[in-house]
């Protein structure tokens, strides 16, 4: 039987993909605005009980072409160990296509390039990075491990194997004090990596984290609907022309954008002007629809 540990959080693109659950909780787990994985310490499954896993999801699901492997970072399991867990998946699923895993600055430091490769060889596809914000104030105030540039360096790293690139950055993260800074940074690093993927999350401040208290103390003062709606429009703007998916439609979002970048880039300016110029709340989606 295949059975979960805790909370387990998986990127809205692979909400059809068959999920293994490699490793519990994340590498990092420090993030002020983060609510996940906090009822676990990160550890590493042994490649016994992954195995076990992966038999039993392919008894349920034996036609699977995706899998993805859990928790968070997952990428940061020793290479020897995510090589065999992938020959495992490909030998008990003969129509696999793809494996997706959530990565992080760590892990893929850990990673030489031949390493990543080998990875894609064995059918891992895409690597999702979090890169949240482009601002060193704004990171710093997270508490995230790394830097903007290492997620930059991170992402043209896994690039370079030849895997897919999905990277998440969060609209609202710098608060209407850095807002402008946040936007303008955060278009700047994804100039820089050139992601195949973003996706534009936006905040919300769960209970039981720092973020939570900061606001609760006035330290942090978040932006309402249309100023998040005008950030996403200035990240876009000042984005180069590089090719990618654009996705601004996970639950947290006012607004769902799904597009390609660069043919949609100037169709999806002109709706978030008409909805900022418009300002109708009724235009977009209540909080009560919205969700981490």
């Amino acid at each position: 039987m295949l059975e979960y540990e805790g909370t387990v959080i998986r990127p809205p693109s692979e909400a059809q993909s068959v999920i293994i659950q490699a490793t519990l909780g994340c590498s990092d787990n420090g993030c002020t605005f983060c609510p996940a994985f906090k009822e676990k310490k990160f550890s590493i499954k042994n490649i016994g009980q992954i195995e076990q896993d992966i038999k039993a999801a392919a008894r349920l699901y034996p036609g699977a072409r995706r899998l993805f492997f859990a928790d968070g970072d997952a990428l940061i399991m020793p290479q020897h160990q995510l090589v065999r867990a992938l020959e495992l998946a490909n030998s008990y699923f003969p129509r696999l296509t793809r494996v997706g895993i959530y990565g992080s600055i760590k892990s893929v430091e850990r990673k030489t390039v031949h390493e990543l490769q080998k990875l894609k060889n064995l059918k891992l596809g895409i690597v999702y990075l979090g890169f949240e914000t482009g601002s060193d104030e704004v990171y710093e105030r997270i508490n995230k491990y790394g830097s903007p540039q290492g997620n930059v360096d991170a992402c043209k790293k896994v690039k370079e194997a030849g895997i897919r690139t999905n990277v998440t950055v969060i609209l609202g993260l710098g608060g209407k004090e850095l807002s402008r800074q946040h936007a303008e940074y955060t278009a700047k690093i994804l100039n820089l990596a050139g992601p195949d993927q973003i996706a534009a999350l936006t905040l919300m401040i769960a209970p039981n984290t720092q973020l939570f208290e900061q606001r609760k103390l006035g330290e942090f003062a978040e932006l309402d609907e249309f100023g998040i709606l005008e950030e996403l429009r200035l990240l876009i703007l000042e984005m180069n022309d590089f090719r990618c998916q654009f996705f601004a439609n996970h639950a947290s979002n006012y607004y769902p954008i799904a597009a390609r970048f660069p043919e949609d880039k100037q169709a999806t300016l002109n709706v978030l002007a008409d909805l900022i110029a418009q300002n109708n709340i009724a235009n977009l989606r209540p909080d009560s629809l919205r969700g981490l």
